[in-house]
């Protein structure tokens, strides 16, 4: 396995830990964003280490068609595409909510970091949990 593959999923971990920090912080929206973050990463490395290209994009569910065939997830399509509504919304005040910071609620935030353990939980396993 290349290393760069070991540093994407490094990465997607250490995003999955900003977002559960960001989390006991009551910082919702930055835990919705480093959740969406880390499942980002997570698809990416099974990508590069399965057809050796680095993907560009930020879109999960099209990631996630790219691996589909060797990664089935325990959450839908529906659960990726809203975890990716998070790489804007989450941040910008134009992005469909006027304070991301105030609006985002925990329950959003809880499905979010959900969804991306269940991503980088199964692309680890998928490269055999380094």
């Amino acid at each position: 396995m290349r290393d760069e593959v070991l540093y994407w999923l490094s990465e997607a971990r250490a995003d999955l830990r900003h977002a559960e920090a960001s989390m006991r912080l009551g910082d919702y929206n930055w835990a919705c964003f480093a959740a969406q973050q880390a499942a980002e990463k997570a698809l990416k490395a099974l990508i590069l280490h399965l057809l050796g290209e680095y993907p560009r994009g930020h879109d999960l569910v099209v990631l996630y068609r790219r691996v589909r065939a060797h990664l089935q997830l325990g959450v839908g399509e529906a659960a990726l595409s809203r975890l990716s509504a998070f790489y804007t919304l989450a941040r910008y005040p134009n992005a469909g909510l006027v304070r991301p910071s105030e609006e985002i609620t925990s329950e959003q935030a809880e499905e979010a970091l959900a969804t991306a353990r269940v991503v980088v939980d199964e692309v680890a396993k998928a490269l055999g949990d380094p």
